[in-house]
Parts: C-alpha cells; sequence; structure tokens
C-alpha cells in the first residue's frame, strides 16, 4: 500500500509542478495542450495508485487464456490504469471488450485508450450456462412415507404377495408358448381354408 501512496503523491506532486509553470509562462510560451494532457494522464494514474492502495489489483482471479488474449493483442497489463480497470469491473465485460479489440484491431491506433474508455460501457452478461443446474438434492423424495397399515393394505388389494410368490417366468418359456399359438393359428387357418373347399353345398345352386 505505501508504495502506491508514495508514487500517487509523486504523480500529483508532478502534475502540481506543471500547473504552476503553466500559470507562470507567458501565454504565447505556453505549451498549453500538451502540458494539460500530460498532467491529465499524471492525475488519472495518482487516482489508480490510490484505488489499488485501497485493493490491490491482483491478476490472479481472471482466465488466464483472458491475459494471454489481453497480451497478444497488445494490452499493457502492468500498467497501473489497466490493471485497476479490469479488475474492478465484470469479468464478461473484459471479455467483451477484448473481443471488440479484436475485431476492430486494424481501426484502433491505441488499444491501451481505447480500453480504459470503453471498458465501463461493456453491458453485463451472465457467463456460462443458461439452464438450470440441478444436484441430487432436487430430486429427493419429499413425500412423507406410508404406514404399515396403508402398505398392508396396498399389499392385500393388487394381490402383490401372490404375484411374489409366483416363479419367474424364463423367457425361453415365453418365446415357447408364442410359436405355439402361432402354430395353433396357422392350424386354424388351414382347417377353415380346407372347410370351406370342401362344402359342396353352395356349389349345387350356382347358375351354371
Amino acid at each position: 500500500m505505501t508504495n502506491h501512496l508514495n508514487r500517487a503523491i509523486a504523480l500529483l506532486q508532478s502534475a502540481t509542478e506543471h500547473l504552476t509553470e503553466l500559470a507562470a509562462t507567458p501565454t504565447e510560451r505556453q505549451p498549453l495542450r500538451e502540458t494539460i494532457n500530460i498532467t491529465v494522464e499524471q492525475i488519472h494514474t495518482a487516482l489508480a495508485e490510490l484505488a489499488a492502495a485501497i485493493n490491490p489489483p491482483a491478476l490472479d482471479k481472471i482466465p488466464p487464456e483472458l491475459l494471454t488474449k489481453a497480451e497478444r493483442l497488445g494490452v499493457p497489463l502492468d500498467d497501473i490504469e489497466v490493471r485497476v480497470i479490469i479488475t474492478t469491473h465484470h469479468l464478461s465485460q473484459l471479455i467483451g471488450i477484448l473481443n471488440e479489440i479484436e475485431q476492430r484491431f486494424a481501426e484502433i491506433r491505441r488499444v491501451r485508450e481505447y480500453l480504459l474508455v470503453r471498458l465501463p460501457d461493456m453491458p453485463i452478461e451472465q457467463l456460462g450456462s443458461r439452464l438450470p443446474v440441478y444436484t441430487a438434492a432436487d430430486f429427493e423424495w419429499t413425500e412423507p412415507r406410508l404406514s404399515p397399515t396403508e402398505l398392508a393394505q396396498i399389499r392385500s388389494k393388487y394381490q402383490i404377495d401372490r404375484l411374489l410368490s409366483q416363479p419367474p417366468r424364463h423367457s425361453a418359456d415365453l418365446f415357447k408358448q408364442i410359436a405355439a399359438a402361432d402354430r395353433a393359428w396357422e392350424q386354424a387357418r388351414a382347417d377353415t381354408q380346407s372347410d370351406d373347399l370342401n362344402d359342396t353345398d353352395d356349389l349345387r345352386n350356382l347358375p351354371f
């Protein structure tokens, strides 16, 4: 914290000296715009140092792939203002600004300044899956258990004990029963067709 405070004090003192010199210099000799720009930048950096003194801008909570992408795009991660702004905003905003810089990289001349200005305006979005997350606790049975009397009534009503006492049927036995039923059905059809052909009473009544 002390280092951040000392740097902030030094920056503010330098900014004060610039403004003092600017006020003492005749108007026609003043590098007005350049001096003011330098002073404003020093004040912004001093404010970032003060923010870092209160809440150190550690980057360990940012996914490494995002830090790698930021470095690849030319974002100076050692810059105190950059570190403060990316650690004090939502992760989705950082993802959004990096994607925007990547898409418009050819148009952006100063990546650092672009990030500092645009990052606070990036929308905050939900990260991860938007579907609800269920756990085993969501599927636990919460209804009260049946009493022994109620269970006995159900077993008696549906004859559960009798069903449980029956020997289990083997699948081979079931297939044999199906095959036997199929043969019986085919035999019944054959017998019916044979009876129809042997019935000559109707043939005598034909008109030819």
